[in-house]
């Protein structure tokens, strides 16, 4: 079901997208060293050679915001201590991999049918992320079309960029605010 939605946006983004420039024009943050999100070739098979995301791997960067994007995107869902569902909303994006992110990674997991479904972000997960992402652009946009929004990241000169406030910062994965 969530597959033919996606397929749906992914075909409505195509068609808008064309010619549409990323909101307002945000200044791109310099990038320093080379531990990022690698962006090259086709986008949808950029991530699955990614690094692990976790509480205790890269908790803190703009990799792990990037990832905390989908998240939304997808209307991922988190459980609280009494096992109530929360749906992972923009104000969750802070870059950090808490208890929040970890179980709406495990919901998200679930329901793309992955084989781990432990929290942990990595090739797998990475990897079927990617197939939902278009691009890119003339702009070095990217789209990921989430069953509950679509998303846009920066693609330049091999990397990603994850919006940050009202700037663009490279998506690294140690913590750069």
């Amino acid at each position: 079901m969530q597959h033919k939605a996606r397929l749906l946006l992914a075909a409505v983004a195509v068609t808008a997208s064309a010619g549409l420039a990323l909101g307002a024009a945000a200044p791109l943050a310099t990038a320093s060293g080379s531990y990022v999100v690698d962006g090259s070739g086709d986008a949808t098979n950029d991530w699955g050679d990614e690094g692990t995301l976790s509480t205790g791997k890269h908790s803190r960067s703009n990799a792990t915001r990037l990832w905390q994007t989908v998240l939304y995107a997808d209307g991922a869902k988190w459980k609280d201590a009494g096992g109530d569902l929360h749906t992972f909303t923009a104000s969750d994006i802070d870059g950090i991999f808490g208890w929040k992110t970890r179980s709406a990674t495990k919901y998200w997991q679930k329901e793309e049918g992955l084989e781990d479904i432990d929290g942990i972000v990595g090739k797998e997960t990475f990897g079927q992320a990617d197939g939902y992402l278009y691009g890119p652009y003339s702009d070095g946009e990217v789209t990921y079309t989430g069953v509950a929004y679509e998303v846009s990241f920066k693609r330049l000169d091999g990397e990603y960029y994850v919006k940050v406030g009202s700037k663009w910062k490279v998506a690294a994965y140690n913590w750069r605010s």
